[in-house]
């Protein structure tokens, strides 16, 4: 089981609302959201699947570099008994794919969610402190040093209308931190490691991609419903930050944390 955190861009509306709001928003990319059954379709070549060399191996499917789907199916559907309309049957197509049918949602991303888990990872506006629109969900007790990157700092939330974020604070944190980590493991010491991308030894890069990095976080679900999640590319990043950048003062991102 592991944890990741979720933007999630929200219509304007009060604080009494979010929660609902965010589950509603998350609800189409639950992992046991059961959809229409459909068709599960395995690459087109058997052989470059793990799953059916690791049979192979076990003696389970023939022995050869160009097994075809029907054979993987007969093989695995004996050994296995599995009858048709059995969750674990393979198919094979017209054309000779193979498939199994399946409920399981296809655009499955979590299977719990809090609103903290993980820390407050947003900055808000200095003169927004005492703003009720602001929330910090303190739910889930202290969270270790080496997994908060902003432990210590003032102004942190769980999230509010954009207007009341302070995104080039966050960047500039972000920025700054991934200078010293990387400073920290070049000369050799301890550097703490909740980077959500891959470090190099290119200092420049590091310290742009933390930037980059900081108010998208590891996935972005937008106003429309879509869910993004390259976190170590470039362009999206760009366009990511300057949707984000763009949006209505009073539009809602909360920082959710979601389980898979």
């Amino acid at each position: 089981m592991s944890s990741y955190d979720v933007l999630v861009v929200l219509p304007p509306m009060p604080p009494a609302q979010y929660r609902e709001a965010a589950v509603a928003a998350l609800r189409p990319y639950f992992s046991e959201l059961e959809v229409p059954e459909y068709r599960d379709y395995q690459p087109e070549d058997p052989n470059d699947e793990y799953w059916v060399r690791a049979n192979r191996e076990r003696g389970i499917i023939p022995d050869r570099d160009d097994v075809s789907w029907a054979e993987v199916a007969h093989a695995m559907n004996t050994w296995t008994g599995n009858a048709p309309g059995h969750g674990s049957h393979l198919y094979v197509d017209e054309a000779g794919r193979g498939y199994f049918l399946t409920t399981r949602n296809p655009r499955g991303k979590w299977d719990g969610l809090g609103l903290r888990l993980g820390g407050p990872r947003l900055l808000h506006r200095p003169d927004a402190a005492q703003n009720p629109l602001l929330i910090r969900y303190d739910g889930y007790g202290d969270v270790p040093a080496d997994r908060d990157p902003l432990l210590g700092l003032p102004d942190r939330c769980d999230g509010g209308p954009r207007g009341l974020l302070d995104f080039e604070a966050l960047r500039a944190t972000h920025e700054r931190l991934a200078a010293e980590h990387h400073d920290a493991r070049t000369a050799g010491r301890p550097a703490p490691s909740h980077r959500p991308f891959r470090f190099t030894d290119d200092r420049a890069r590091n310290t742009a991609l933390a930037r980059a990095n900081a108010v998208p976080g590891y996935a972005l679900l937008r106003l429309d419903g879509s869910w993004t999640d390259k976190h170590d590319d470039a362009d999206y990043l760009a366009d990511a930050n300057a949707y984000l950048d763009a949006l209505d003062p009073d539009t809602v991102l909360l920082d959710v944390s979601c389980r898979c």
